[in-house]
């Protein structure tokens, strides 16, 4: 409900903004349109009835002044400003209200609504202290004046009934705010906790639990991505895909653990090599492994993707299956300059063509360098 009032009163602003202070907004909207009426209509009465010069020009000062607050609020959308000139014009009202008034024409009783303004546009401890000041200006002036207001009918008993009425409205605004703001506050921390635990799911769906890089199904995003700020930037944009020589014959020998440990420092290299945001490394599952990357030139992503081969054979893992003694890694690639067309499959087997070149040409070695693929 808050949410649809909001449009109305808190319109033309982009800013995500807290929901308590868009109530604040909103409530503080509607108090100054109320407060701007109530102030018009005794505008009126003053004007046409004269019973006070002074107290006419303190209607119209004061709906000038909510007017101002109004408009700066629709525009400037300053609560802090707005809510100051709105507590002290409304201040000053109400008591110009009990001085002028006397106690005549039931008008102590506008003084009860006090509270529920500055308390809902403040806040329970800087309402509560408002109010007080308030209500010890205005109590302070009631008490002194008994046995003088009315004729002399004013007298403890209606000094008395007036504090109470005016307490009690005090104290259940006070309560009724703070059960609020009490349930807001539990309300924000459980969508914390929500959105945290949101969060959580959608990076676990992305990523592979072991290596910790992005998995296959966010490598699709991720191309389409990239593709469209390597073409924006004209840069050469490459994808590869990255196998584990002997993967299995590794496993064997060592066990699954090994195995698993060799994958996590695998990755650890990617993470170390490819940290720019034009980076992208995946787990495609397996000792399977890719990559996107894109530079200013061909010659560029070639060293890059052949440092990262060299630095997981300088690893030195034992690998005696293998011919090089140690763990080693084939890469295909496939790089492109033209963008005309986005395929991913097709880039997709380029690499991987490249992949299997590079693994029936001895292993431990980059394939696809050698030319600049069309889509």
């Amino acid at each position: 409900m808050i949410e649809k009032i909001s449009t109305i009163f808190y319109s033309g602003v982009n800013e995500k903004i807290p929901y308590n202070d868009v109530r604040k907004y909103v409530l503080l909207n509607i108090l100054l349109i109320i407060s701007s009426f109530i102030i018009i209509v005794f505008t009126l009465i003053n004007f046409f009835n004269k019973p006070s010069s002074i107290l006419l020009n303190v209607d119209l000062i004061g709906l000038l002044a909510n007017i101002y607050a109004f408009f700066d609020l629709r525009f400037n959308h300053t609560l802090k400003k707005a809510s100051l000139i709105a507590t002290i014009n409304i201040f000053l009202l109400l008591f110009a209200v009990v001085y002028f008034g006397k106690a005549e024409n039931f008008t102590l009783i506008w003084t009860i609504f006090f509270p529920v303004f500055a308390i809902f546009i403040h806040g329970c401890r800087k309402g509560i202290v408002i109010s007080s000041i308030f209500y010890l200006i205005v109590f302070s002036f009631a008490f002194f004046n008994i046995g003088v207001w009315l004729d002399g009918q004013w007298n403890i008993a209606s000094f008395l009934r007036y504090v109470a009425a005016n307490l009690a409205m005090l104290f259940i605004t006070y309560f009724f705010e703070r059960s609020f703001e009490s349930a807001h506050k539990e309300l924000a921390k459980n969508r914390d906790i929500e959105q945290r635990y949101i969060s959580a799911l959608e990076t676990a769906s992305i990523t592979d639990p072991l290596t910790q890089l992005y998995n296959r199904r966010y490598l699709d995003l991720a191309f389409h991505e990239q593709f469209l700020k390597a073409k924006a930037h004209q840069s050469y944009f490459a994808f590869f895909i990255l196998d584990l020589d002997n993967f299995k014959a590794f496993n064997d020998t060592y066990g699954h653990i090994a195995g698993d440990n060799a994958l996590k420092k695998v990755a650890d290299v990617l993470k170390e090599s490819m940290r720019r945001d034009a980076d992208g490394a995946f787990r495609l599952g397996g000792e399977e492994f890719a990559g996107i990357l894109m530079a200013d030139s061909k010659e560029k992503i070639c060293r890059s993707v052949e440092q990262i081969r060299k630095k997981i054979e300088a690893l030195g893992i034992k690998h005696e299956k293998n011919p090089y003694s140690v763990l080693t890694i084939s890469i295909g690639i496939a790089i492109i300059h033209d963008f005309k067309v986005e395929d991913f499959d097709k880039m997709y087997k380029i690499a991987d063509k490249a992949l299997y070149d590079a693994k029936h040409s001895g292993r431990n070695t980059l394939k696809g360098c050698d030319k600049i693929s069309t889509l």
